[in-house]
C-alpha cells in the first residue's frame, strides 16, 4: 500500500496557528487548552482538519485549501460543531412543551418591528413541526429564552465578519431556567438573514446541537436556508414530537395576541389592531 505524503505547512493557504486558533475555537481539539492546541502539528492537525471538511461538505483532503480557507471564515453560530448532552448523557431538552422568549434585539438595516416579526416568524417555523408552544412575554423576567444584541468579546462575539450570534442550549434545565442569546450588531442584517439566524439559534435554544451542511442547524449561514429541513426536522421531532395539531395563537401575558398563519407555505405574522 503507498504512504500517505507527508503534508507540509506550505500545503495551506492559512497559517497553521490561524487553522489552529479556529479549529479549537469550533471544538475540534476536545478539552485541549488553546495552549496544548498550539504544539498540534502532523497527523493530529490533519485528523481535525479532515473531520472539519468531512462534517461541512468538503472534500476531506486534511489541506487548507481555497475552499476549506473560505469555508472556515464564513459567517457562522459561535458555537461548536459538536454535540452538547446534559449531564448524564440525557439529551439536551425543555421539559414543558410552552417556551416563553423575550428579545431586545437591534440590528442595523431592520426596524424592531422588523425583527420582533423575523423572532415570531423563526419561532412559528420550529413550531408548525414539532410540539412546542412559543410564549412571547413582557418582560425578560418572565422568558425562558431572552435574546439580545452587542458587539465585542465581552458578549462572546467579533468584529464584522465571522460570529453572527450564539444561543445556549437547555442541557438539564427546569422550567424556570432563563437561557441567554446574542446577536451582532456589528454585521449588515436583512429580514431574510434575520430569520434565519435567529431560526437557527432557536434550534439550539430547544436542544439541537449543529447539524451537517443542507440544514438550517448546519454552523455555517446559508441565504437559501431561511427555515427548518428535513434532517433539522428529525432531530427536533426526536427531543418534543411530531406536531399532530395546528399550531395555535398564543397569547402575550394576556395583553397581545400573535401567532403566524401560513398561506401557500408563506408565513404571515397576525399582529393585533391597535
Amino acid at each position: 500500500m503507498a504512504r500517505k505524503p507527508t503534508i507540509h505547512s506550505d500545503a495551506h493557504v492559512l497559517p497553521i496557528s490561524e487553522i489552529l486558533r479556529r479549529l479549537h475555537s469550533l471544538g475540534y481539539f476536545g478539552d485541549k487548552t488553546l495552549a496544548q492546541v498550539k504544539k498540534i502539528k502532523g497527523a493530529e492537525l490533519q485528523k481535525a482538519i479532515r473531520t472539519f471538511q468531512e462534517f461541512n461538505g468538503l472534500n476531506p483532503t486534511g489541506t487548507v485549501g481555497p475552499k476549506t480557507a473560505h469555508r472556515i471564515n464564513r459567517h457562522r453560530c459561535g458555537l461548536p460543531d459538536f454535540n452538547i448532552t446534559a449531564p448524564g448523557g440525557d439529551p439536551c431538552k425543555w421539559p414543558m412543551p410552552n417556551i416563553s422568549y423575550y428579545h431586545e434585539i437591534h440590528l442595523p438595516g431592520l426596524t424592531n418591528a422588523q425583527v420582533a416579526e423575523a423572532y415570531d416568524i423563526a419561532f412559528s417555523q420550529w413550531a408548525e413541526v414539532c410540539m412546542v408552544d412559543p410564549v412571547r412575554v413582557d418582560t425578560h423576567k418572565k422568558a425562558n429564552i431572552y435574546a439580545r444584541s452587542g458587539v465585542g468579546k465581552k458578549n462572546g462575539l467579533d468584529n464584522k465578519g465571522g460570529t453572527l450570534a450564539w444561543s445556549e442550549l437547555p442541557c438539564g434545565v427546569a422550567e424556570n431556567v432563563q437561557l441567554d442569546q446574542m446577536f451582532d450588531e456589528a454585521e449588515d442584517w436583512s429580514f431574510n438573514m434575520a430569520v434565519a439566524v435567529i431560526c437557527h439559534e432557536l434550534g439550539h435554544a430547544l436542544g439541537l446541537p449543529h447539524l451537517n451542511a443542507g440544514n438550517l442547524m448546519a454552523p455555517y449561514y446559508d441565504p437559501n436556508v431561511t427555515k427548518p429541513q428535513e434532517g433539522d426536522i428529525a432531530e427536533i421531532i426526536k427531543l418534543y414530537g411530531k406536531r399532530t395539531k395546528p399550531y395555535p395563537i398564543t397569547k402575550d401575558a394576556g395583553l397581545q395576541i400573535n401567532g403566524t398563519l401560513v398561506i401557500n407555505g408563506r408565513p404571515y405574522v397576525l399582529v393585533p389592531k391597535t
